[in-house]
């Protein structure tokens, strides 16, 4: 799953305490470094998840938005984060931070270019694109039927 993340937040795991009397246990959190608030990603994911109704991708909160299965195709950065347990245990995989774009599923529809030639795609010197232009153009002619003509189709 991937989370927004707040601005001026970084994830840290934080020894926290839930009660006055209770021993402090790792939980997994958004930590603000200036004025060092707290917020606690481990029990905010798990009760997302318990309350989320199936069919939905997305699940907003009030502090940052779960991405279920691939985060919107834009410039931001979004945390990877795999819950242990739903949500029970801190994470057992160290979260990287990715942009949007990086991690977008392959759609044939958006990289796939009809009517265009292969060397278009790419970057090479003029005197070399212009041979390559003058062979296809030579192959074209091949390929026409006028007369008769000794090379096969």
């Amino acid at each position: 799953m991937y989370l927004s993340i707040p601005p001026g937040k970084v994830f840290r795991k934080v020894d926290v305490r839930t009660d006055a009397h209770s021993e402090p246990s790792m939980k997994d959190c958004f930590v603000d470094l200036n004025d060092d608030s707290i917020i606690v990603l481990q029990d905010l994911i798990k009760d997302a998840l318990k309350s989320h109704r199936r069919g939905g991708n997305i699940i907003t909160l009030k502090e940052f938005t779960i991405y279920l299965k691939t985060p919107p195709n834009t410039d931001d950065s979004f945390l990877t984060y795999t819950p242990n347990h739903n949500g029970k245990h801190p994470t057992d995989v160290t979260p990287q931070v990715v942009v949007g774009k990086n991690v977008q599923k392959y759609n044939p529809a958006a990289h796939t270019k009809y009517g265009s030639f292969w060397h278009g795609a790419l970057h090479l010197p003029p005197e070399k694109r212009l041979l390559v232009e003058q062979k296809m153009l030579a192959q074209k002619e091949d390929r026409q039927h006028i007369g008769d003509s000794p090379k096969a189709t």
